[in-house]
């Protein structure tokens, strides 16, 4: 007959069953509400009372993800850490008592202290078995000599105490007569099953509870954890390491594949300091992965999470933030505004959108802070080599998904983002965490995120360490069968909008963005002093041989504004050092050849100079005039000649050749030729801008040459509004303030130029 604590368990277990059938709320009077501590033991969870008071008494832990894993199995070396704990046994020595326990294991503690009590005494071979399994008929024998029980006299027998070992069956007896074991429901015993984390954590808190080293507490009850995403607990073995990037908060790299530390690198830039954390995954050499931490000057920071997999094994790694003192959290996603997609004839079809979105935090205290979230990119680099040993490089982008989930427990909220490869990709993901508010209001916010549903294809949002991808033109190499060919455009590594939008609004995200963009500037163009592509245009191809890389003249000219009107704005020493450099370039040109001459006085600038090739390319309007003005202000800055007299060779030009530029329809050809031929369909707004400011920079220089200037813009806005073209904001403000509101053009109102 069973003892009467046998009974009650049996009794306890019937009525638990019963609750659970029948429905009824097994939330006693008495029951304790708290909050979740694990995302995987919650209130249905059958062992939660017992897992929440050992973890409450430091005697087991979760692990950094938290979760508590209940289901893994728990090893020898596991089960000897913990009794040691529980019981509070003493520290014993290291002696070279077992060939598996080094005096630099983790289960040292653990195998000395419980061999010292007599309670795990090793294996016959010698070694403790620290990574072995636990069995059940093990657990009960190590419990037993744990809390000296003793035998009650009481005869219990398994239904399969014939599989019971001999050197074990005293142990399960004496277990079962304390009503710390009452078996299986099929009145087995299954002895040579592992112990799982959860089981033994059960039989460990009767054992305790049994023998006086804890009180039993009331139930408890959990309250409701609020989840974002697809947050589901990883049930398997997994590893983990600590990336270093903040202070406060814990971030944690976690893998089924054991992940190595490889080195650390710190690299400085103008405004922002880069350190990347670089991590090797075992067995799958040369697989890494790579945590950037972009800190900038206004206390904010990147953090751009890269996994390269160059192998055919799929593999995941999951970056986690793990966030304290928190008393809400709420995600506002970008998919509240739909994005219109559709196939355009240059860039073809662009898979991308915009990030999942900005989780605000509010903390205890009441104050609050944002980090935008980025998704996840999975893509394969591509790349082409040319006979003068230099390559062109593009990504063919495989998706774009949503790589955040989270959970809120009690005041920590647990963060995951997901880098899933399957085998020969690299997977891109990053966000942008600030101790305050990105955006002031929700109104701005959202205005953002329509403007960049509506704009998705020049608006960055896959961001890199190295610069954002976007969609290519599809005549560009290598473009991959698919189509889906990206690159580091440079048109869009400079953030001119969002140089716009800080000018207007001085919003903390903005600010943020141009540190990056500036950080991503500052590595693309490496040594140099000028930026070149690293793609081809097949059109450039065809037309002149010219292969990556190549300096492009309107790239240069409006990242050296870029980062003239953005020093400017913050106010940095270095703020027309991009201007004076290109300018340099452009006044070198006469001397290497790379104009095509319209007198003895009067030459165009070739629109790209090949890096090892020596060719003849066309000279556009809008890239002419951009270097003009690009020679002007460094003129005005610096006061230099050759600037001035370099701008005057091409205005001279102009004005030999102002009737050939000029359309019959009134608008502008789009270029000259090397044979001075004019040719091709102009930009919609862009050559007006152009204008529009070549005027205004000869007004405050000598205005008795802005005649030239006058006729075309005349011409060009008369065409464009003959035929509805409409205009920018850039071209309404700059006619107003040239005194020429008269010729705005009619029709609507763009934010970018066509």
């Amino acid at each position: 007959m069973a003892s009467s604590k046998r009974m009650k368990v049996l009794l306890a277990s019937v009525l638990t069953m019963m609750l659970a059938l029948f429905g009824c709320n097994s939330i006693g009077a008495n029951s304790m509400e708290i909050n979740q501590s694990f995302s995987d033991i919650h209130n249905e969870f059958w062992a939660k009372d017992e897992v929440t008071q050992l973890v409450d008494k430091g005697i087991i832990n979760g692990y950094p993800d938290k979760q508590f894993r209940p289901a893994l199995e728990v090893s020898r070396g596991q089960a000897a850490n913990l009794l040691a704990t529980a019981l509070g046994l003493p520290d014993a020595p290291y002696r070279p008592i077992f060939k598996d326990v080094s005096s630099k294991s983790s289960h040292l503690k653990g195998a000395m202290a419980t061999y010292e009590a007599e309670i795990f005494l090793g294996k016959e071979d010698g070694t403790f078995g620290v990574g072995d399994s636990l069995t059940r008929e093990q657990m009960a024998t190590v419990i037993v000599r744990a809390f000296k029980l003793e035998d009650t006299g009481e005869d219990i027998q398994f239904a399969d105490q014939n599989r019971i070992s001999e050197s074990h069956q005293e142990g399960v007896k004496i277990l079962a007569q304390h009503g710390i074991t009452t078996g299986k429901e099929d009145g087995t015993f299954d002895p040579k099953t592992a112990v799982n984390r959860a089981t033994y954590v059960v039989f460990l808190h009767r054992a305790m509870v049994e023998t006086g080293k804890i009180q039993e507490t009331p139930e408890v009850s959990f309250k409701k954890a609020g989840t974002y995403g697809d947050f589901n607990p990883v049930r398997h073995e997994q590893n983990f390491v600590e990336v270093p990037v903040s202070k406060t908060d814990k971030t944690y790299l976690r893998s089924n594949a054991y992940l190595q530390f490889a080195g650390e690198k710190t690299t400085k830039h103008s405004h922002s300091t880069d350190t990347v954390y670089t991590y090797k995954i075992a067995g799958m050499s040369p697989a890494v992965v790579n945590v950037t931490k972009r800190q900038l000057e206004n206390g904010d920071y990147f953090i751009f999470s890269e996994l390269r997999n160059p192998q055919r094994m799929p593999v995941t790694v999951d970056l986690i933030q793990a966030e304290s003192g928190l008393s809400k959290g709420i995600l506002r996603e970008y998919d509240r505004y739909p994005v219109k997609k559709d196939t355009d004839d240059t860039f073809g079809f662009d898979m991308t959108t915009y990030p999942t979105g900005i989780f605000e935090k509010t903390y205890e205290e009441g104050d609050k802070s944002q980090k935008m979230i980025g998704k996840a990119y999975r893509s394969k680099e591509l790349s082409q080599k040319y006979p003068n040993g230099e390559s062109s490089y593009t990504r063919e982008l495989m998706d774009e998904n949503v790589a955040f989930s989270s959970i809120m427990l009690g005041d920590t909220q647990l963060s995951v983002y997901t880098l899933s490869s399957r085998g020969y990709d690299i997977v891109d993901q990053w966000l942008l965490v600030s101790d305050q508010l990105l955006f002031s209001t929700n109104q701005k916010m959202d205005d953002w995120m329509l403007e960049s549903a509506i704009y998705y294809k020049k608006r960055n949002k896959w961001y890199t360490a190295n610069g954002p991808y976007n969609k290519m033109a599809t005549t560009i190499e290598p473009m991959p069968a698919s189509g889906r060919g990206y690159g580091r455009n440079l048109l869009l590594v400079k953030e001119d909008r969002v140089m716009a939008l800080y000018n207007q609004t001085n919003e903390r995200y903005y600010e943020s963005l141009l540190y990056n963009s500036f950080a991503n500037l500052d590595i693309f163009r490496g040594d140099q002093t000028y930026w070149e592509t690293e793609v081809t245009s097949t059109y450039l191809k065809n037309l002149f041989g010219i292969t990556a890389p190549f300096v492009d003249t309107r790239f240069n000219e409006q990242i050296a504004l870029f980062l003239y009107n953005g020093g400017k704005a913050f106010g940095h020493d270095d703020y027309n050092l991009g201007l004076t450099n290109y300018a340099d370039l452009l006044v070198s040109q006469q001397s290497k050849g790379n104009i095509i001459k319209v007198s003895p006085s009067a030459y165009y600038i070739q629109d790209y100079f090949p890096s090892k090739q020596n060719v003849k390319t066309h000279s556009s309007m809008n890239h002419l005039l951009g270097g003009m003005n690009i020679l002007l202000l460094a003129y005005k800055e610096t006061g230099k000649p050759a600037y001035l007299e370099t701008a005057e060779s091409l205005l001279r030009a102009l004005e030999i050749d102002a009737d050939k530029w000029i359309r019959k329809n009134g608008d502008i050809w789009y270029k000259v030729s090397p044979d001075h031929t004019f040719v091709g369909e102009d930009y919609v707004h862009l050559t007006l801008e152009d204008l529009i400011h070549s005027y205004e920079l000869w007004v405050d220089i000598d205005p008795s040459k802005t005649a030239v200037f006058e006729k075309m813009l005349r011409s060009k806005a008369g065409y464009m509004n003959q035929n509805g073209k409409g205009y920018t904001t850039k071209i309404k403000n700059g006619l107003d303030r040239i005194g020429m509101p008269e010729l705005l053009p009619a029709g609507p109102e763009h934010t970018d130029a066509l």
